[in-house]
Parts: C-alpha cells; sequence; structure tokens
C-alpha cells in the first residue's frame, strides 16, 4: 500500500492566507521578479517569521510604497517544509499589488516557484469583475469573477493595519473564489512590551487573530491549524530549519481502536468530536451522519442511466480540471477503449495510478501539470482522474476528508464517481476501484468548498466504534 500524503491543499492554503496574493502552479522557466536587495531598500520593509506547530518554516518580506493616488503592495514568501523524514521542499512566491489610496485592490501580478513547477498570474478589476490571465503547463486560461462590492482588499494582513472592521468581499485566488470575510476589533492589548489592537478575522469558519501596533505594524498573527507570523528583523533562508517537523504525521488523527486489514471492510462506524460540522456536506449514498455517529457503508453502483440536472455540474471544465483540453480528452479515449460504466472507471484510476509516480508536491493540484510531470501525491490523482472521466460524459468531483493508514487518520482526497443513478467513491492514489469505508467524506467540490476543512484541522478527534 502507498504511503499516504497529507491533503496538501488546505495546509498549504493556510500557510499562505492572510500573507500572500495569489498561489497557483504551471510551467515556465522562473524569472526574478525583485532583486536581491529588493526588500534591504527603503525603512518600511517588514519581516515575519513563520512558524508551523514551533516549528520555524519560513519568512515573509514586505513593504508598501505609497506611489499616485495609492499604493503599490510587494510580498516576498519563504517557506522550507519537509513532508516527510528526510526530504525538503522549497517554496517561494512574490507579488505585487496596486491600489487606490483605501487599500483597494485595482490589479496584481504574481510568480510562485517549488521545485520544478512554476506560475505567473495577473488580474485586473474591471467593471465589477476581477479578471484573471493565468498560465496552466503553458496554456494560457481566463477566469472571471463576479464583485458585489466595491471595496476589495489586497490582502487580509494589509487590511487588519488598515482598522476596518465589517464583512468584506476578499478573492482568495489560492482558492479560486470570492469569499466574504468578517473583522472584528478584538480590543486593545499588550505584547512584546507595546501597546497592540487584536484583530479577529473569519473566512470559511476559521478565524485568524492578528494583533497590530498603534504604528500599524503587524506584530503576530495566529491560525488555528498552528500556524503563526510574528515580527523579526532581517531574516535569511539559512535561519529556516524545520527540523524535527514530520508534516503530515503532525496532522494526523490518531485512534485507539486499531481497524485490521482496513482496506476489506465494509462497513465503518466512527464517533467525530471536538468540532462544529455544520455546514459540512458529510452525507451522501454512503455515509449517514446521526449526531456526531458516522456510518459508512461500501457501496456499488446503481442501475439508473439518468443524469439529474444538477449533477451535470460536475460534467463541467475549469482551469485546474480542464476535461476539455484535446489531450485529456484523447488520453481519456484511449484509455477506455470500448468500455462502458464502471469498467470506464476501472480503467481511468489503474491508468491514473499507473502514470502518476508518488511524489509530495507543494503546488496547487491540476490535471495538466500532472500529465506533464508523471508525478503527485492525492490531489494530483484526483484531479487528473476528475479530468479524464468529465471528458468521457461520467460526472465526477473531488472529495476530501480523511483516510486510515496504520493506526490513525491522515488528511487525503479522492474520487466521487456518478454512477447508475449513486455516488460511488474511487481512489486513484490506492488503484481502489470502490474505495473501502475508511474513507471518510467531509466535503467535495472545488477549492471553495474545500476550503471549509478549515475549521476542522487541529480540531477533530476521531473514535472508532464498529467495523466489518
Amino acid at each position: 500500500m502507498k504511503k499516504i500524503r497529507i491533503w496538501l491543499p488546505v495546509l498549504f492554503l493556510l500557510i499562505g492566507i492572510g500573507v500572500i496574493f495569489f498561489i497557483k502552479v504551471g510551467i515556465a522557466k522562473p524569472r526574478e521578479v525583485f532583486s536581491e536587495n529588493f526588500f534591504e531598500e527603503g525603512s518600511n520593509t517588514e519581516y515575519l517569521g513563520v512558524y508551523l506547530k514551533g516549528h520555524k518554516v519560513g519568512y515573509l518580506a514586505s513593504r508598501i510604497d505609497t506611489v499616485d493616488n495609492g499604493y503599490r503592495v510587494f510580498s516576498n514568501t519563504y517557506l522550507k517544509l519537509s513532508p516527510l523524514p528526510g526530504i525538503e521542499k522549497e517554496v517561494s512566491y512574490r507579488v505585487t499589488a496596486n491600489t487606490d489610496g483605501l487599500y483597494n485592490l485595482k490589479n496584481f501580478e504574481f510568480s510562485m516557484f517549488s521545485d520544478d513547477y512554476f506560475f505567473e498570474a495577473k488580474g485586473e478589476r474591471s467593471n465589477g469583475k476581477l479578471l484573471v490571465d493565468m498560465n496552466i503547463a503553458g496554456q494560457k486560461r481566463k477566469q472571471e469573477y463576479e464583485i458585489k462590492s466595491s471595496f476589495m482588499p489586497a490582502t487580509i494582513e494589509g487590511l487588519v493595519k488598515t482598522g476596518k472592521t465589517g464583512k468584506f468581499e476578499f478573492f482568495d485566488p489560492t482558492l479560486q473564489s470570492v469569499f466574504e470575510i468578517s473583522v472584528r476589533n478584538l480590543g486593545d492589548d499588550t505584547l512584546e512590551g507595546e501597546p497592540v489592537t487584536k484583530y479577529g478575522v473569519t473566512q470559511s469558519g476559521m478565524e485568524m487573530v492578528f494583533w497590530v501596533s498603534d504604528k500599524g505594524k503587524l506584530i503576530r498573527s495566529e491560525s488555528p491549524i498552528g500556524l503563526v507570523m510574528k515580527r523579526e528583523g532581517r531574516i535569511l533562508k539559512e535561519d529556516i530549519k524545520p527540523v524535527g517537523l514530520k508534516l503530515y504525521d503532525s496532522y494526523a488523527i490518531k485512534v485507539a481502536k486499531e481497524i485490521e486489514n482496513p482496506r476489506g471492510i465494509s462497513m465503518l462506524k466512527i464517533r467525530l468530536d471536538s468540532v462544529d460540522l455544520t455546514g459540512l456536506r458529510i452525507e451522501d449514498d454512503r455515509q449517514t451522519l446521526n449526531g456526531n455517529i458516522l456510518t459508512i457503508r461500501k457501496i456499488e453502483p446503481g442501475e439508473s442511466t439518468r443524469i439529474p440536472e444538477d449533477i451535470k455540474e460536475f460534467l463541467k471544465s475549469t482551469p485546474f480540471i480542464p476535461s476539455d483540453d484535446e489531450k485529456v480528452k484523447k488520453i481519456a479515449e484511449d484509455v477506455v477503449g470500448d468500455k462502458e460504466g464502471i469498467e470506464a472507471v476501472e480503467n481511468i484510476i489503474s491508468y491514473v495510478d499507473k502514470k502518476l509516480t508518488d511524489k509530495p508536491t507543494f503546488s496547487i493540484p491540476n490535471a495538466l501539470d500532472a500529465l506533464e510531470s508523471g508525478e503527485g501525491d492525492c490531489n494530483e490523482h484526483s484531479a487528473l482522474a476528475v479530468a479524464l472521466l468529465r471528458a468521457i460524459g461520467i460526472p465526477s468531483r473531488v472529495e476530501v476528508g480523511l483516510v486510515y493508514v496504520e493506526s490513525a487518520f491522515y488528511y487525503h482526497a479522492w474520487i466521487g464517481v456518478y454512477l447508475g443513478g449513486k455516488w460511488i467513491s474511487a481512489d486513484p492514489t490506492f488503484n481502489q476501484l470502490i474505495a473501502d469505508p475508511t474513507h471518510v467524506k467531509l466535503e467535495y467540490g472545488g477549492f471553495e468548498n474545500q476550503a471549509k476543512l478549515y475549521r476542522v484541522i487541529n480540531k477533530l478527534q476521531i473514535s472508532v466504534l464498529d467495523y466489518d
């Protein structure tokens, strides 16, 4: 059995939330956005050390310059993360954003580099929309987002410095969605010997806390997953040594009662504790929730050939699941051949399992990069499988939650497939046509829905009650 890869999108995005403006990946040759000494110039540069569960994993360097009719925001983030013992991954991303005098976003440019992944994107607000141009695996993709309000902050950490409170629209391009965020003034405090104001920022059910000095400097921020940023002096890459932080294992949920032969069971009953499950789309054809008791059963496809209207949305192409791409369609047709239904699904699951080499990745998963690189974790496996299935007319979706491996539940991603009038779960990472019941689905869909797991990470506790 393959080693589990923690569901990295949520973790990776949480590291970025409130710090950067845009994270996406593709392929190209990296080039410098800022000069090496850019953040040493001028006196308005701020540095924050980034800590995850007490381990220093990176830094954020930012500066805001006053320009005609507004501000220009610069941000440089560097992370060094250790997903598994003996493996370190470096990630850097940089952004420039132009705002008006009220810190209202006008436009942005972004670049990100991680291993062989490099991505550039730019966006601009125009006539009530945010227009984004991106390059995914060498392909130009455009997205339009409807903006309801006249005010949209460039970054969350910049927003709290303004002292504004209330509800705002915030475009989080890491999740390709516009969210409503709520900013609350939590009162005055003292931190590091100086007076500060505390702000609580809630997005997708998760509240982050920011401490801002009376001079408008961000002193510290904290999030529920154990992520802390705090003001520091000049920081060098050599200072970042995440020794001892086993990223995947640190978010595993250990259980007292072990499950023997987890891949072979047909039913699992568990209790979910210490979190509010409201708003999570947990129940479906295979999962039944009674209070906080969840029963999961292994189910087979039904007999119906009808696809209801509300299911057809899971046939649509998206920038990161491009089922309309000619290469994706050709591969899907070749892999499936004359097979239909469950046999077609089986061929695609097997193809993805063989095509992609397991490798921890720090990127936003997409099918085209997965095909290009031939590697990835559970996220890339799922994105590619869904793209191929949609390309041949089978509704499918990414499902996220937890799976049991070696005495613990790990965050994981797999797929849901609509066959015969039922949603069945399949796992291309495990090469499972029918996923076993230790796959605990908590949400499904695009990044805007997956973000709901913010509220449970680092809080959820699980008790195994029964299985067979």
